[in-house]
């Protein structure tokens, strides 16, 4: 006959002997009682659930060791347990005995909730039966295929089917997919087909990281794809007879959320590729080695919301080769990402990104709403760059700086747009000298308005001795310089420090010294001399949204706005000056100290046309006006009139 005991009622044989003998005493002491005496808990059902829980806390790190004295066929239970391990990826197990011990004399049964952490996955908890025998006196847990699963039998096995969801694009401001799913070749290796010439072919025809791809493979199950690259059609079809004959290739046809081409906004966006040590970690749990990650840009930052979760399915299986499948023990749908919606125009960045494609130099362009400081274009140049020169470059802005540097003398009462100025050509401020960029550039007496229109660098830093460091610090942080910006991917927003030395100062004031900014900064300068307010920028609108920082003097505002349409109409300007709407820019040509010794020359352009703001930037251009302006007016002449508005 069995009997069934809650397992809150199990108690040691000895406390159970114990409590038995302690009644019993007692009722002799007391001269009897007709309450009836306790039966001792049996020891028999004991011994076959704590047999059950060594073999429960067993089974979480399986060995033949460990089931030694606990399972009737340890080596088959390490096996089989094993087994299983490999084929489902399983990564950690628990067991929980639950429910209530069902025992006779010489056998004992508990159900327990096995939840087992499969790789790429998450858990999958179910139920099993875990039985034990007395055998030989000795208690041990009967072990079959069921008590791994409750759907096994000896002639079935479990098979794991894990899947990706489509990645979700990130979107323009209109909601259009900047990375639709687009038709690709995947190139990869089959593992166990690699040879060590096939890491050498590839590092030599597509400049892969041989050793990370190693290390993939080396991960991955013999027979498994481990992804090398995507590759565009235009890109494999000139390199595919030589693919074809590298060791253990493999291709393959997908679709993956891809911009227009690889140098199409990329160092914003981004790229996904196969996973490596880093990328994996900010994949997330449910990410493995053989998966294809965000690497950079938007889609590394926001890979786990983009990639959404993968999915599984648990069959059972018949064993023999090619056996059918004889149901499902567990689905876990897929789960779709997010897309992620950006400030960006479609339209713009595609503007942004022609103007750039014959650059031969690092080159930059920002387009800024200047209404509200949403990013629309930003585009990266030579080739399919990843570094963000356009949100991260390090750069002195030159004489684009002078925006800021003649608000802060107007507002301060120093000069106004008509007090007349000189320019010479060269000028000595407390022993170092300083020239303009060309000589007689203006009439022996001009206004500082007309100076500003010629860039003239003498006019400007003649008054380094009116202007102190604070207060040109605080007009830089009027203009949002050293703001905190939470773009969603790295972002400078520049340095504009108080400088207390007067020659130092002279060169800030031409954005030279140790005033350093990034080309979106300096869009973020034009546009709120365009708007009169400073702001931080937007690129997330969902996301990050940016904030109001200042509204800038009214009036100060007004002279400057009639200061940068002069240098389009009468001074360094004059390439952009487009029909229709008018364009207001200053241009900057900065000096750097090259690391061979000696000095160069990046080029600078700001400005506005109605709502649109820009910054472009050319590192080692001879001048704002002959290498920035013609790419200012690529992009103007090709943005629809909706956006200036």
């Amino acid at each position: 006959m069995r009997r069934h005991r809650p397992r809150r009622a199990r108690l040691t044989a000895a406390v159970g002997v114990g409590l038995a003998c302690c009644t019993l005493l007692l009722s002799a002491c007391t001269g009897g009682s007709d309450e009836p005496t306790p039966t001792p808990p049996d020891e028999t059902g004991d011994d076959g659930g704590a047999v059950i829980d060594e073999f429960a806390a067993a089974w979480e790190k399986p060995s033949v060791s460990a089931f030694r004295g606990v399972v009737d066929e340890p080596g088959v239970a390490a096996h089989d347990i094993s087994a299983h391990v490999a084929e489902l990826g399983i990564t950690s197990t628990t067991v929980e005995p639950s429910g209530d011990l069902d025992c006779d004399s010489d056998s004992c049964d508990e159900h327990a909730v096995v939840t087992h952490e499969l790789a790429g996955v998450g858990p999958w908890s179910y139920e099993t039966l875990i039985k034990a025998e007395l055998n030989q006196g000795q208690w041990l847990v009967s072990w079959s295929p069921s008590t791994f699963h409750p759907d096994l039998t000896e002639v079935t096995t479990l098979v794991r089917h894990r899947r990706l969801p489509p990645r979700a694009p990130i979107l323009d401001r209109n909601g259009v997919a900047l990375t639709p799913e687009r038709a690709i070749v995947r190139v990869g290796v089959v593992s166990d087909k690699v040879k060590p010439a096939t890491y050498d072919d590839l590092t030599a025809l597509l400049d892969v990281d041989a050793a990370a791809l190693k290390d993939r493979v080396q991960a991955s199950k013999p027979g498994w794809f481990v992804s090398v690259i995507d590759l565009r059609d235009k890109d494999y079809e000139p390199i595919r007879d030589d693919l074809l004959q590298i060791p253990g290739i493999s291709i393959d046809t997908a679709r993956r959320a891809l911009a227009p081409t690889a140098e199409w906004g990329r160092a914003v966006l981004g790229t996904v590729g196969p996973a490596t040590e880093e990328t994996l970690k900010n994949a997330g749990d449910l990410a493995l080695p053989t998966d294809e990650v965000g690497i950079s840009g938007l889609q590394y930052n926001y890979q786990q919301r983009l990639a959404g979760e993968p999915g599984v399915t648990i069959d059972l299986a018949e064993k023999a080769q090619g056996g059918t499948t004889v149901d499902q023990v567990y689905v876990k749908r897929t789960k779709r990402g997010e897309p992620l919606e950006t400030t960006l125009d479609l339209r713009a960045q595609g503007a942004a990104e022609r103007a750039v494609s014959d650059a031969k130099d690092t080159t930059a362009v920002v387009l800024v709403k200047a209404s509200t400081g949403e990013v629309l274009a930003a585009a990266n140049a030579p080739g399919p760059t990843s570094y963000n020169t356009a949100f991260i470059g390090h750069y002195a802005p030159g004489s684009t700086f002078k925006t800021v540097s003649s608000y802060a003398l107007i507002n301060n009462g120093i000069v106004t747009p008509t007090t007349r100025v000189t320019c010479p050509d060269a000028t000595v401020i407390d022993g170092k000298r300083f020239k303009n960029y060309e000589e007689g550039i203006t009439s022996a007496s001009p206004t500082f308005a007309q100076a500003f229109a010629a860039s003239c660098n003498t006019t400007m830093v003649q008054y380094a001795d009116k202007l102190t460091g604070e207060q040109l610090a605080s007009a830089g942080k009027d203009f949002g310089f050293g703001a905190k910006w939470d773009l969603g991917i790295d972002g400078y927003s520049g340095s504009v420090p108080a400088d207390s030395d007067l020659v130092t100062r002279a060169a800030d004031m031409i954005g030279q010294g140790k005033v350093v900014s990034s080309p979106l900064m300096m869009a973020m300068v034009a546009a709120a001399v365009d708007s009169g307010v400073s702001r931080t920028p937007t690129l997330l609108p969902g996301e990050k949204p940016g904030t109001r920082l200042d509204e800038l003097d009214p009036a100060t505002i007004g002279d400057l706005q009639r200061m940068m349409r002069l240098v389009v109409t009468e001074g360094t300007g004059g390439a952009v000056d487009l029909p229709g709407l008018p364009v207001h820019a200053k241009t900057g040509t900065a000096e750097y100290a090259k690391e061979n010794g000696g000095t160069g020359t990046n080029a600078w352009m700001i400005g506005y046309r109605g709502d649109v703001a820009f910054a472009v930037f050319v590192a080692n251009g001879t001048s704002g006006s002959h290498d920035a302006a013609p790419i200012v007016d690529a992009v103007l002449s090709q943005l629809p009139n909706d956006l200036y508005r």
